[in-house]
């Protein structure tokens, strides 16, 4: 278990500190196109937009999904680095280079994890911030269950009981979590890898998700959930002293 352990440590070192960088960042855009749609649209139409309405037009999605790709970007990092020291660090950790793959896609997904669980964190504190601005009798617990059923982006979030959504939602990160770590793999070897592109934008594309989007949601979790077999089979095949 140790030596599995100190395989983590590198990719932990590069990964863990940026991931929560750029989930703070996201949060503090998000917080600004919250803001900046409620106030302005208060202010000129002199009226209260609903709770969905305002994170619809506030883009919160879009400054998700920038976020989200961009921690896909940082998750490769580990392991793109080119020449001998690289080379020199993988050795050194004394575990298969395809477990190391394995290990670092499923650290991968937890940072992806991270970073759904801090936007969920952010999604609730503005939807109570929004309610707090309304009188006592517009404000209650039910308000916040109802905006979080019908907003496709903040159901998405917090399934609740939606565990197609949430199933969605864990498969997702374990795919580009895992996809993220064997694409420098591949590339060290000199074979070509892209397959994290796609997957990021598909992950994009699908993740807001409305309660009646079944087929969406159940489409999403087939191509994730074929797309980790294949990225795992793809690294298994391959020999590690390949090149």
């Amino acid at each position: 278990m140790k030596k599995y352990g100190s395989a983590l440590g590198p990719a932990a070192r590069l990964s863990v500190w940026k991931v929560l960088l750029l989930s703070v960042l996201t949060v503090g855009v998000q917080i600004l196109l919250f803001l900046a749609a409620f106030w302005g649209w208060g202010s000129t139409e002199h009226i209260t937009p609903s709770l969905e309405e305002t994170v619809r037009v506030s883009g919160l999605s879009l400054a998700f999904a920038a976020g989200l790709v961009l921690v896909c970007a940082v998750l490769v990092l580990p392991g793109t680095e080119r020449g001998a020291k690289t080379g020199y660090t993988l050795r050194r950790l004394s575990v298969d280079e395809r477990v190391l793959v394995l290990l670092w896609g499923g650290l991968n997904a937890l940072l992806l994890l991270l970073f759904w669980g801090v936007q969920t964190a952010a999604a609730l504190a503005l939807a109570r911030y929004y309610l707090h601005t309304l009188p006592a009798e517009f404000s209650n617990h039910q308000s916040l269950f109802f905006a979080f059923s019908r907003a496709p982006y903040l159901h998405a979030l917090l399934p609740l009981w939606d565990w197609l959504v949430m199933a969605r939602n864990l498969v997702c990160c374990a795919a580009l979590g895992l996809s993220a770590a064997a694409l420098p793999f591949h590339w060290r070897h000199g074979r070509k890898s892209w397959a994290l592109l796609p997957l990021a934008a598909l992950a994009v594309i699908f993740f807001p998700s409305g309660m009646d989007n079944v087929i969406s949601s159940a489409a999403g979790l087939m191509i994730f959930g074929s797309a980790i077999a294949l990225t795992a089979s793809n690294v298994w095949r391959c020999s590690e002293h390949e090149e």
